[in-house]
């Protein structure tokens, strides 16, 4: 009897035989761990991005937010600092008109979908309604600052599967405005899965206002006073519990409206003109066009920004100011005084307040660097001037 042995035929990787029995059990073996390792995750768990907001709050998205509603418009901006596409992520907003108009359009050329943004809600709780919200269907809702009459709304909000963020509250009590803007940022960079993105922008900035805050410690505080959406008459100006204030001292400077109660109020022109500040600061934007006040922002001329500056210096009690005669007087876009880009403005305090301490900033190189790091659509206008006496 002849016995044949079996001559073992090549796979398809060109061995002889095909995978061990015990390789093939193995590898089985493994697959279903794995399968039941995920299976025995909370569902809360996958994938999921855990959130410390501004309220001291946990907040848990069960992914990258995608659709975003805001109470603030302004946030646009903020989004533009992380993401590439920000319009795409904005579901809804309130009060998109207090974006300054040059840069909508800027926007606009970019993103022709920013004109079909929904308004919904509104920018403070007792004009906000959950229903409208939840019609556009959010994943995510993002207020701008915390405030107790928000709390019904968020109950709301959550009880029908919506998340609510605030970027701004309590926990940034007593911080600096680098920490405070920077974890805005970083927040809601983190809601939209750009995390690094974010961490990277309040590198910058912390680093920008520390160059600054380092020296002005040791300074004598110079007296300004800061004409607010400075029109006909003067002058309204930022109050104690106003962030503008706070960046004024930060900068090396004291507003002479620092003791006025809350966040804004009036100065009469005798108080004014008895006290005749070191350093003249207006603030405007393109809306104060209507009123023949001062206008500076997107989109806006240094030409027509000069123009409607003097104009305003001449009215009222201003050209008795021993700053506006001597050189002293400047003007910043209130707008950007109040967003995330407020390092630039903050730049400005320092060199208008302290000219030869701080000769090595240069707030239009900073907003070059924004421009260029960070933000989806440059910023580009008139954002601060200074006065040229005749």
């Amino acid at each position: 009897m002849v016995t044949r042995l079996a001559t073992a035929r090549p796979n398809a990787a060109g061995k002889a035989g095909g995978t061990p029995p015990a390789f093939r059990l193995l590898h089985w073996m493994l697959a279903v761990a794995a399968v039941l390792m995920a299976l025995a995750l909370p569902a809360e768990g996958r994938a999921e991005i855990v959130l410390s907001d501004a309220a001291g709050r946990e907040v848990r998205l069960a992914a990258p937010a995608r659709r975003i509603v805001t109470n603030e418009s302004l946030i646009l901006i903020s989004l533009a600092l992380v993401d590439a596409d920000p319009v795409s992520r904005l579901a809804g907003w309130a009060a998109p008109q207090r974006i300054d108009r040059g840069m909508y359009d800027a926007y606009r050329r970019r993103f022709p979908a920013i004109d079909a943004i929904p308004a919904v809600g509104s920018v403070l709780p007792g004009k906000t309604s959950t229903e409208a919200i939840l019609s556009v269907k959010p994943d995510l809702f993002v207020v701008s600052i915390w405030e107790t009459g928000w709390t019904e709304i968020v109950a709301t909000l959550e009880a029908a599967g919506v998340p609510v963020i605030f970027l701004d509250g309590p926990v940034n009590d007593g911080k600096g405005s680098a920490e405070t803007t920077a974890f805005s940022v970083a927040l809601l960079a983190k809601a939209v899965g750009q995390e690094a993105k974010g961490e990277a922008f309040g590198d910058f900035l912390r680093t920008r206002y520390k160059r600054i805050t380092d020296r002005t410690a040791a300074l004598e505080p110079v007296s300004v006073l800061v004409d607010a959406h400075a029109g006909a008459t003067c002058c309204s100006t930022p109050g104690k519990g106003n962030r503008m204030t706070e960046y004024l001292r930060l900068a090396g400077g004291r507003s002479i409206g620092a003791d006025v109660p809350g966040y804004d109020g009036q100065l009469s022109p005798e108080y004014v003109i008895g006290t005749d500040p070191t350093v003249y600061i207006a603030t405007g934007g393109p809306h104060l066009a209507a009123q023949g006040g001062l206008v500076l922002g997107g989109g806006i001329s240094e030409a027509a920004a000069q123009a409607s500056f003097a104009d305003i210096l001449g009215k009222g009690m201003r050209e008795a100011l021993t700053a506006v005669h001597e050189g002293r007087a400047h003007a910043v876009s209130h707008q950007l005084s109040i967003s995330v880009l407020n390092i630039l403005i903050f730049e400005c305090f320092a060199k208008w307040m302290h000219p030869d301490r701080f000769a090595d900033v240069d707030p239009a190189g900073t907003l070059a660097e924004i421009n260029a790091r960070f933000l989806a659509v440059p910023l580009e206008g008139t954002f601060w001037i200074d006065h040229k006496p005749q």
